[in-house]
């Protein structure tokens, strides 16, 4: 299988209008606004692990099971932990503690000496101020399962995913074509007065005539691109944590089951490693992202887990396993 890529990739020619599709979404990127290294702290980080209490995978199904707090110290290399505690479940009805995947069990969340999430939360609010910036990766969940509130818990939060996300085309082959018809409709008008120097531009050249200006979007999990400056759509491609760790860090922080800790402290590490980067030193490293293997996450290898679905994929799934018992039923039924 592998020789069969390699010789697809070495057989597939070199696409300029695909080379510069990419390269025109790339600097888009770099031209978008990003106030994140000017901040000052202090910096904290939150992260939370989540039971099942449904059988879909949308958050409104999830419940804390354990939150983490933690506070980066001015050396900017450790964190103090501020709060860790597992959350008493005994009033939920949860369907999985998805053990493999939070480390959490029955007797955990069962144990009536734990606090339940109100106690928790307003632990988590008596740490916290008005001043203090929350760092973490895609953090916006765990500020809204705790219920925290801007200019009252905390004065920003930055989230990490979308530092190191990767602007591309929506659809290269499509913003190729797109370039390609307009490179050829320019050719076409051209007076006959810039005959001699058509000859001497290159097909990229005439490409790259398209201006870009800095746009005014800032990191916003929610918002698209703003692709007004190009004549093709984009979109992100959001890395996970243990992706970017792993690349950027040389460290596997999710070989087994996550720890909410180590999460939050890792979001404060890779944070305060770029925030001063350069936008030429982002885009290397958002290429290094990109290019580097696929790092599977526990949802892609794991899609179904107690019944419980952790991707769209795991809904394809769960209906086949119906299908295929039914199926399975009817027939040692006829035997």
């Amino acid at each position: 299988h592998q020789q069969t890529q390699q010789k697809a990739r070495s057989s597939r020619q070199f696409d300029v209008y695909k080379a510069e599709a990419i390269s025109m979404a790339k600097t888009a990127q770099d031209l978008e606004l990003q106030t994140f290294g000017s901040v000052r702290g202090p910096f904290f980080s939150i992260d939370i692990e989540c039971a099942a209490i449904g059988y879909g995978h949308s958050n409104s199904q999830r419940y804390p099971c354990r939150v983490s707090l933690v506070k980066g110290l001015e050396d900017q290399e450790d964190v103090e932990v501020l709060l860790d505690e597992i959350v008493n479940l005994r009033d939920q009805k949860v369907v999985s503690y998805m053990t493999a995947l939070t480390g959490m069990t029955v007797n955990d969340c069962l144990d009536k000496s734990k606090m339940k999430l109100e106690e928790i939360r307003s632990m988590v609010k008596h740490h916290l101020s008005s001043d203090v910036v929350l760092v973490g990766h895609s953090i916006d969940h765990d500020v809204e399962w705790l219920g925290l509130k801007p200019g009252v818990d905390f004065r920003e939060a930055i989230d990490t995913s979308l530092i190191f996300r990767q602007r591309i085309p929506r659809n290269l082959g499509s913003a190729s074509n797109i370039l390609r018809s307009q490179v050829e409709k320019a050719k076409l008008n051209q007076d006959d007065n810039l005959e001699n120097k058509q000859d001497q531009d290159s097909e990229s050249g005439n490409i790259a005539s398209f201006g870009l200006e800095p746009s005014k979007s800032s990191l916003d999990l929610g918002a698209l691109p703003d692709d007004k400056n190009l004549p093709f759509p984009t979109r992100y491609r959001t890395f996970s944590l243990r992706h970017c760790c792993k690349n950027l860090l040389y460290v596997d922080i999710q070989k087994s089951a996550h720890n909410p800790i180590m999460d939050a402290k890792y979001s404060l590490l890779l944070y305060h490693k770029y925030r001063s980067a350069t936008p030429e030193m982002l885009r290397a490293v958002r290429d290094s992202l990109h290019r580097a293997p696929v790092t599977a996450s526990f949802a892609s290898e794991n899609p179904v887990v107690d019944g419980v679905v952790l991707s769209p994929q795991g809904y394809k799934l769960k209906w086949a396993a119906r299908s295929i018992w039914r199926w399975w039923v009817c027939v040692k039924d006829r035997k």
